[in-house]
């Protein structure tokens, strides 16, 4: 029994180094009318890799039209990649809403800052930088067409594929003041790409005179590919980036971001 456990584990082992050894090599996704890469990833025989990408993985809408890149380590689990599976999982975005009553305010002050922060690793907070949100809707009580206003500090630009566009306050500063709701709150509805969604926070105090929304983007200074995975076809040739929310990957063409990408792998020296 002992010598055919020993058999089958050097098997598996071969098999699984047979695998790891036909994902080495350089990837790219398909390329566009323009002829360019818009993502490339290169793993390497030493278990490190390379990636370069025109958008942020993470936090692409901050910093559209910047390049990226990373080095890390890679493993293999079955058919899927790991990406940093030695560093430990981190909360990429924070939002939060403070409250504040001062019976001498007549409106209702809110305020909205993008926070990013810069985090070493051993989670300390080196470095910050408060901006305007670029593009924020928000209502209260209930998220209805009729309830949401718009702060930005460009007017939205009207166009077939705009779809519903919410009145908007046009502003350069962070601070605005709006008159006080008829009725008490007791949420605050908030949406933005730099939160990358829309969320709901409850009011505790209804008499709240000055809410302050922070939306938090952490930057990772040992790394933003954090556990990632990727599914690596039988063959080799191509990765699946995009996971569902049923943790199964995504195969098909169609693509609304950087992560959504399938790459292929590339010969040498192409």
């Amino acid at each position: 029994m002992r010598p055919l456990l020993t058999i089958t584990a050097t098997l598996l082992s071969i098999l699984v180094f047979a695998q790891d050894r036909s994902i080495i090599g350089t990837y790219k996704d398909f390329k566009g009318l323009l002829d360019q890469h818009q993502i490339s990833v290169t793993f390497n025989q030493d278990s490190t890799f390379q990636y370069w990408a025109k958008e942020h993985p993470v936090f692409y809408y901050d910093h559209f039209g910047e390049t990226f890149s990373e080095n890390g380590k890679w493993t293999m689990i079955g058919d899927t990649i790991v990406l940093n599976p030695q560093l430990e999982k981190r909360t990429f975005v924070e939002s939060e809403v403070l409250e504040q009553e001062n019976p001498a305010d007549t409106g209702l002050t809110l305020t909205f800052n993008h926070i990013n922060r810069w985090i070493d690793p051993g989670g300390n907070v080196v470095r910050t930088d408060t901006v305007q949100i670029w593009r924020l809707d928000y209502a209260f009580n209930e998220r209805k067409k009729k309830n949401t206003r718009r702060v930005s500090p460009h007017r939205t630009v009207r166009c077939t594929f705009a779809g519903y566009i919410p009145k908007e306050i046009i502003t350069q500063d962070r601070t605005i003041v709006v008159e006080k709701p008829r009725e008490p709150i007791r949420s605050i509805y908030v949406g933005c790409y730099e939160q990358q969604g829309t969320k709901a926070f409850p009011i505790r105090n209804p008499a709240s005179t000055r809410l302050t929304f922070n939306v938090y983007s952490n930057h990772y200074q040992d790394g933003l590919f954090r556990h990632v995975k990727w599914l690596a076809k039988s063959d080799g040739s191509l990765l699946y980036l995009k996971q569902k929310s049923n943790g199964k990957f995504r195969k098909g063409l169609h693509w609304s971001g950087p992560q959504d990408n399938i790459l292929k792998k590339q010969r040498v020296n192409s």
